[in-house]
């Protein structure tokens, strides 16, 4: 009978520990999968919650998208109907300045909206547009000049100007639309080769055809004296037009003063911003 050493005891025991302690470290890697699993959880959670923001923002930007060409459709409908562009019979050569002036269809005009007291044009841009008025400042930012819905708006006179554009400052207001629609090119009024090249606009009401000279464009705040649309003196006026110029970005060479009539146009310099850019030009009849 072979005897059982304590040597060899030793190194059965000894062997049998290994044998666990390999058995252990080859069930380690298992809480490896579990983590794994975990962030490809997390991926696709991700994944997801920037899918479903990118479907939300495609959904939001065909709906701008939709809104935007619905605006531009009524306002050239409209445009067919009651914008007549100058045309001359004569064969003699037209003047230069006299065959940018359009007319309007103002029986047709009233007949689309009863509010309608204007056309603005600016040759060159994309200003082309009916002027309306009501009785408050808020209807037409969100509806076009038929009463349709739609965020384009329409250009509006202020509701405290008095009809006619009579009043030493007579202020228009229009959006500044993404895609560059509505009052959004006055903007441009920043930058010198812009006024050189657009320096007038045209104003034509049911009374008549006006030139707007533009001679200031600056940004001001929406609650600065920029706004104020009569004053008490003509020394009060006056001043107000000097600030206008000093505070221009363009520089001109038209001259007004306390005889003249202002109409100020009026547009957002970004969302949700109290800040306004302006540009103001100087009423002048076209004689007939």
């Amino acid at each position: 009978m072979t005897e059982i050493t304590e040597e060899k005891l030793y190194t059965e025991e000894k062997l049998n520990t290994e044998e666990t302690t390999d058995t252990t470290v080859a069930e380690q890697p298992a809480p490896k999968k579990k983590k794994k699993y975990r962030i490809n959880v997390l991926r696709m959670a991700i994944f997801v919650i920037c899918l479903g923001v990118a479907c939300f923002s495609a959904v939001k930007l065909i709906g701008i998208l939709k809104e935007y060409k619905k605006g531009s459709d009524t306002y050239s409908e409209v445009e067919e109907v009651a914008f007549i562009p100058s045309g001359h019979d004569s064969s003699d050569e037209p003047d230069a300045s006299e065959s940018l002036i359009p007319n309007v269809d103002f029986v047709a005009l009233k007949q689309i909206s009863d509010k309608a007291v204007g056309w603005l044009y600016s040759p060159g841009t994309v200003i082309n547009y009916p002027v309306a008025k009501t009785n408050n400042n808020d209807y037409y930012l969100t509806h076009l000049i038929d009463g349709t819905s739609n965020a384009n708006g329409c250009f509006f006179v202020d509701y405290r100007n008095s009809d006619g554009f009579t009043d030493q400052n007579t202020i228009i207001y229009g959006h500044r639309m993404k895609n560059g629609a509505m009052l959004s090119s006055i903007a441009k009024y920043n930058k010198q080769e812009y006024y050189d090249e657009h320096p007038v606009m045209y104003l034509i009401t049911p009374d008549g055809k006006y030139e707007l000279q533009i001679f200031s464009a600056y940004i001001t705040e929406s609650t600065s004296n920029a706004y104020k649309r009569t004053f008490e003196s003509d020394a009060k006026f006056t001043e107000w037009l000097n600030n206008a110029v000093r505070h221009s970005y363009v520089k001109t060479d038209v001259k007004v003063g306390p005889e003249d009539h202002v109409v100020t146009l009026s547009t957002c310099v970004k969302s949700e911003d109290t800040r306004r850019f302006i540009a103001l030009g100087k009423l002048v009849k076209i004689e007939d």
